[in-house]
């Protein structure tokens, strides 16, 4: 079978074809791994003094760098990049949970800021979020003062310039494996097989939500990356010994030993079987929304609001006419309590005309009463007055 020539395969043979010099690049990642592996020391659950960081802390943080790559939408290496300064600061300084946040987005924004080949990865000019966007998005408490000055403190305890050398990464691990995979196994591939082969797209997915968590933090960079490929080999049954042989030629070269191989597999494998079927509820964030006024007056508080009232249909008048209080004693009450149409075409005038306008030389009509019974009462008064004196009607 072609897998029994494979081994012979040395490293001298990949870096002969120099179209494909993959040997080189990985070999200077593996130098460059130590200085970039982070060694978390950090308590599984916090304390109750609360005075030192937990890995559900720091997890916590890791799920929120990858919710801010993905809304600012942002290759993956930004969010490698941050964790692994993340990691790497907690590794060095013992902080306290209340500064953890303010960490990770300035981790995020220096990662922003030098993560190289921003400009050859999508087409438009590279945007470094602005950092007052980040403390709203992330909802750190902490100012955008508060980042910058976290970003210097970062830089001068890990005494490295991003601007030269980016971090080494899992990431970094997983695009040289799988490159020399592919060019490893392409000439010996069943070609009759259903199986397709994993894409590199789906396998860097997949490591986001492994580096999010701090159990695998504690393996090497290319360990966990080698671990997570032979992991997506397994499903192609019919080149099964092929993928295995080229795994275990990986290995060599990365100087990987087989019980902590076994280890990261194990790791690996929990953490995707998690995710895959749900069986815990990925971290979320408690987030409050800040609205304006303005916002705030257009909002209705709907979610638990019920009625049973009839729905009123638009353009329809009352069911049932006004009610219109009647007057009380008064002859004329009953033609009060009517329709509202019949109140229109009523006319008061016929049957109250208005009264003429007296004359300016007349009294007013009560003055008028006390005047002589011989004297004539005046004609605009329409109602009859009682004479006093006579004790009769005028």
């Amino acid at each position: 079978m072609a897998c029994a020539q494979l081994p012979a395969v040395s490293a001298a043979a990949m870096a002969a074809d120099s179209s494909l010099d993959l040997l080189t690049p990985l070999l200077e990642a593996l130098l460059l791994e130590p200085k970039y592996q982070p060694s978390l020391a950090l308590p599984h659950a916090a304390k109750q003094d609360g005075g030192e960081i937990s890995m559900r802390m720091r997890n916590g943080s890791a799920h929120v760098l990858r919710c801010l790559k993905v809304w600012y939408d942002l290759p993956p290496d930004t969010f490698f990049n941050a964790v692994n300064i993340m990691d790497r600061f907690l590794t060095r300084m013992k902080a306290q949970p209340k500064h953890l946040s303010c960490i990770a987005v300035s981790a995020f924004h220096l990662s922003c800021q030098y993560t190289p080949g921003y400009n050859h990865l999508r087409d438009v000019p590279q945007v470094v979020p602005d950092s007052r966007d980040l403390t709203t998005i992330s909802q750190c408490k902490c100012s955008s003062g508060d980042v910058t000055r976290m970003e210097r403190i970062i830089m001068d305890k890990l005494a490295t310039d991003l601007r030269c050398q980016p971090p080494v990464t899992p990431l970094t691990f997983l695009r040289l494996l799988f490159a020399a995979h592919a060019h490893l196994a392409a000439p010996h591939l069943d070609q009759t097989s259903q199986t397709l082969p994993p894409s590199l797209t789906t396998l860097i997915h997949k490591l986001e939500i492994v580096e999010c968590d701090g159990a695998a933090a504690t393996f090497r960079p290319s360990e966990l990356a080698l671990a997570l490929l032979a992991l997506e080999l397994r499903q192609d049954a019919a080149n099964r010994q092929l993928h295995l042989a080229c795994v275990d030629h990986l290995k060599t070269i990365c100087k990987v030993g087989d019980e902590s191989f076994g280890r990261c597999q194990k790791v690996v494998a929990e953490l995707m079987d998690q995710y895959e079927n749900q069986r815990h509820s990925p971290h979320r964030q408690r987030l409050v929304w800040k609205l304006s006024n303005r916002t705030l007056r257009q909002l209705r508080p709907t979610d638990k609001f019920t009625t049973r009232l009839p729905t009123i249909v638009e353009m329809q008048g009352p069911v049932h006419p006004p009610i219109i209080r009647p007057r009380t004693d008064s002859e004329s009450s009953e033609m009060y309590v009517s329709s509202s149409e019949e109140e229109m075409d009523y006319d008061y005038d016929e049957e109250f005309p208005p009264l003429p306008t007296p004359a300016t030389s007349l009294k007013s009509p009560r003055k008028s009463l006390s005047q002589s019974p011989h004297k004539k009462i005046p004609s605009f008064l329409p109602y009859p007055q009682a004479n006093r004196k006579h004790n009769r009607m005028a």
